[in-house]
């Protein structure tokens, strides 16, 4: 079994949604966006998009934009001629050259400089590049797939990320849930850690106590798939059963979700203007106790008139519930059924629809000047 099994073998209604319309959809070259914590399986699903696709026998290329600097990171992309810049030794092909007609797969994209943004940017609008430091015109085909663990409208409200680069970028949008908000993956993750990992160790561990899958389904997962998959990986190398048992779990790789604390996603300040979509909201916001929730929902509402948005804004003061009740009743008038307007969110239909149902005390239907489009 490979890594994209395992995903596609996933029982949670979110992760099935998610991989439905990848389904749909990859067949065409469509630009997609994944969004979603680090360590969720951002680059797993990208390469499922690639192996299951008209380009599966094609090159998959994975450029991470954080982790260059604005000259290296251009000429990963781009390529560069020889005495480009210092240490430019030798004429080296860029991510675009080498994937041509296949998949290049941008991670962190929002980590992407701004010099680097408005080549790529001109790549998209001409189909054409040079590599840094030379004049030969190039062209290649590529589909792109981006990801990020940051709100790309955060970012180009805070001008970290240009505005036209992400509307071409926009075609489908993944949102992948953190871990936490989906224990029923757990267990098969497990199993196909156990079955990966246990050979490395030369172990005959098949398997996992109740006792201690039940507390890794309780554990928060602040680094998500990553952080289980390491969990499992120390597990094994510490068992002395064929089964892990929950001893064999250090406690400091085990975090009781009480005592996982997420930061608050983002700060309202004065004169700042911000921009967020419903869908960026409600995954903002899901991961977060109630009591947080209503401290974001009440910043937001004090500085109204700083906030710039595309889909949702407010005019009187409303609670979490009633927003969540107004986004989920409008998302299910827009589409045809209740599992493509909840894919729409990134939330599986049943959290839909429990949106929807929610009673939030307005008997007479008005939306308490809530405006949705």
């Amino acid at each position: 079994m490979n890594w994209n099994t395992a995903f596609t073998e996933l029982p949670s209604a979110a992760m099935q949604t998610i991989y439905d319309i990848i389904r749909q959809v990859v067949m065409s070259d469509i630009p997609v966006i994944i969004i979603g914590e680090t360590g969720v399986g951002k680059e797993g699903i990208a390469r499922y998009i690639h192996d299951i696709g008209s380009k599966r026998d094609k090159p998959f290329v994975a450029i991470n934009c954080g982790r260059f600097s604005t000259d290296m990171l251009q000429s990963e992309l781009f390529g560069h001629e020889r005495g480009a810049f210092t240490g430019a030794e030798s004429q080296r092909r860029g991510a675009f050259e080498t994937a041509n007609e296949g998949v290049l797969f941008l991670d962190e994209v929002t980590e992407m400089c701004l010099d680097a943004q408005k080549m790529f940017l001109r790549f998209l609008d001409t189909g054409a590049f040079t590599r840094l430091g030379g004049n030969e015109v190039l062209t290649t085909d590529v589909q792109l797939i981006a990801s990020t663990n940051k709100s790309i409208g955060m970012a180009v409200a805070q001008k970290e990320f240009r505005e036209d680069l992400y509307y071409r970028l926009d075609g489908v949008v993944l949102r992948v849930p953190p871990l936490r908000d989906r224990p029923e993956d757990i267990e098969p993750l497990v199993r196909f850690f156990i079955t990966e990992l246990a050979p490395k160790h030369d172990k005959n561990v098949t398997g996992i106590t109740p006792a201690a899958l039940t507390h890794l389904e309780q554990t928060a997962w602040p680094g998500n798939i990553r952080q289980l998959r390491n969990t499992i990986h120390a597990a094994i190398a510490l068992a002395k059963t064929d089964h892990l048992e929950l001893e064999d779990f250090p406690d400091n790789l085990l975090i009781a979700p009480d005592l996982e604390k997420p930061d608050l996603p983002f700060d309202i300040k004065q004169g700042t203007s911000y921009s967020m979509s419903v869908p960026d909201l409600i995954s903002e916001l899901k991961a977060l106790p109630e009591e947080t929730q209503h401290e974001i929902v009440h910043k937001i509402l004090k500085h109204l008139p700083n906030l710039q948005k595309r889909e949702i804004f407010w005019t009187s003061d409303m609670s979490l519930q009633q927003i969540l009740h107004q986004i989920a009743q409008a998302r299910i008038e827009k589409y045809p059924n209740i599992t493509k307007a909840a894919a729409s969110l990134g939330i599986d239909w049943r959290t839909l629809k429990k949106y929807a149902e929610l009673d939030t005390g307005d008997s007479d239907g008005v939306s308490n000047g809530f405006d949705f489009f």
